[in-house]
């Protein structure tokens, strides 16, 4: 699926089609037909091994046939055998006319006999660039002599690592006045490959709310934490405001109806901030390679996002209406939750767009949320805020949110009208409220 999906959004119908005729070769050729069918994972998800997972990253961008590719230690963390493959693999792209560079850590001499070209770098000065067949020869010519049974690679590096000063000076040198140095030519006039194009916008915003579509009902232990939380909290907050309604008791289902905004806010906003800090990598690369835009990929996350809302919201207030003993029109009450959760998606995004990982973006939540609550018209009153501070209500979703909830709740209860005012939730504002989340 990764690599249906790269092949599927950087080629035109045709080569993709082609491509994915050819694409049970490529996971055979890298080692990946056993866990094939298996999910990469994540910190929270067991999926494939750290070995498999860069091997699948590397087909990920060799299944579009590109003319250059650049590889940043393709083998590291591999074992000899899927290491060589790798290698094996992209010596074999060259063949047909493709361009492979790579850095390498410490090949073993099987794989680095592979390699038609070597460049050997210390600080910032070029060592030797050739032939691994050349390297021997060319180091003798300096009193310095790689045995028989030693690995070229190793023995440039060991030199150059712990050689004394006036021998780096000499090698570099050396390199500098040889024959081969003087043959190397820059050719400016040769074009650059053009950059990949991007297919249009809907069939990125397709593949990529389809992609998280499936990670998501795959994902079986957060939305099961998710909707368990919903339904625990819940009913647990309408035990304790078990018929408020029956009583009349504004302040009350005040109370009751916050409580079921700040659930709404948290429980929207908590699985974003832990899901997409940990996607964030796989979006910075596949953006940098012009699989698709930025614009896509958030719609995408909340058109799934979106259903699941719903869902949440209407989970929440079949527990919450009839316990707590609200009279209110049943839909509105579930539109308001999913608006306040749709806002607080928005916000844990911007967070988790922000920061480094999802430590810091959980640190965060507090600054984020606590004034949305203070400001949100239950804890104290807007007119008894002070003046300066009160526009900071016009930034909280939550407040929002509350107004359209408190007017749903009381808009045709005549003794309420005081209390909606104090809260400036306005009967000819309803739809404003609506529009603004």
């Amino acid at each position: 699926e990764v690599m249906l999906f790269g092949a599927r959004l950087r080629l035109h119908n045709e080569a993709a089609e082609a491509t994915i005729g050819v694409l049970d070769d490529m996971i055979e050729s890298l080692g990946l037909s056993k866990c094939a069918d298996t999910m990469v994972g994540n910190e929270l998800i067991k999926g494939i091994s750290g070995g498999e997972r860069k091997r699948a990253a590397v087909g990920a961008e060799l299944i579009t046939n590109p003319e250059i590719t650049f590889l940043d230690e393709p083998t590291s963390g591999l074992d000899t055998a899927s290491a060589f493959n790798i290698i094996t693999l992209l010596k074999n792209l060259t063949k047909n006319r493709q361009s492979v560079l790579c850095t390498i850590h410490q090949p073993s001499s099987e794989i680095f006999h592979l390699f038609d070209q070597s460049i050997f770098l210390f600080a910032g000065s070029v060592v030797y660039h050739g032939p691994p067949t050349g390297i021997r020869e060319h180091f003798e010519a300096m009193n310095l002599t790689c045995p028989e049974d030693y690995n070229p690679a190793d023995f440039v590096m060991f030199t150059i690592q712990t050689g004394e000063e006036d021998v780096l000076r000499r090698v570099i040198d050396k390199w500098v006045l040889s024959a081969q140095a003087g043959e190397i030519e820059v050719d400016d006039s040769a074009p650059l490959p053009s950059p990949p194009s991007r297919k249009h916008f809907c069939y990125q915003l397709y593949m990529l709310a389809k992609r998280e579509a499936i990670n998501t009902i795959r994902d079986k232990s957060t939305l099961g934490a998710r909707f368990g939380s919903t339904i625990f909290l819940t009913f647990l907050t309408s035990i304790v405001f078990l018929r408020i309604g029956d009583d009349d008791d504004e302040l009350a289902i005040q109370g009751g109806l916050t409580m079921l905004g700040i659930f709404s806010m948290f429980l929207a906003a908590q699985p974003i901030l832990l899901t997409f800090t940990e996607e964030r990598p796989v979006f910075m690369r596949e953006t940098a390679s012009e699989m698709y835009g930025t614009v896509p990929y958030f719609l995408s996350k909340t058109v799934v996002e979106l259903p699941l809302l719903v869902l949440q919201g209407l989970v929440m207030w079949l527990v919450a209406y009839w316990l707590m003993g609200f009279d209110g029109f049943f839909p509105s009450f579930v539109l308001g939750s999913v608006l306040i959760g749709m806002a607080a998606s928005s916000a844990s995004l911007v967070v988790g767009s922000s920061v480094g990982d999802a430590k810091q973006a959980m640190e965060l939540v507090p600054a984020l949320f606590v004034p949305q609550i203070l400001f949100a018209g239950f804890f104290i009153k807007m007119e008894l805020i002070p003046p300066f501070l009160r526009w900071i209500q016009y930034i909280c979703g939550l407040k929002w949110g509350m107004n359209h909830l408190l007017l749903t709740q009381f808009s045709d209860v005549p003794a309420a009208q005081a209390m909606l005012k104090a809260n400036d939730a306005l009967e000819d504002d309803h739809w404003f409220y609506i529009v603004i989340l």
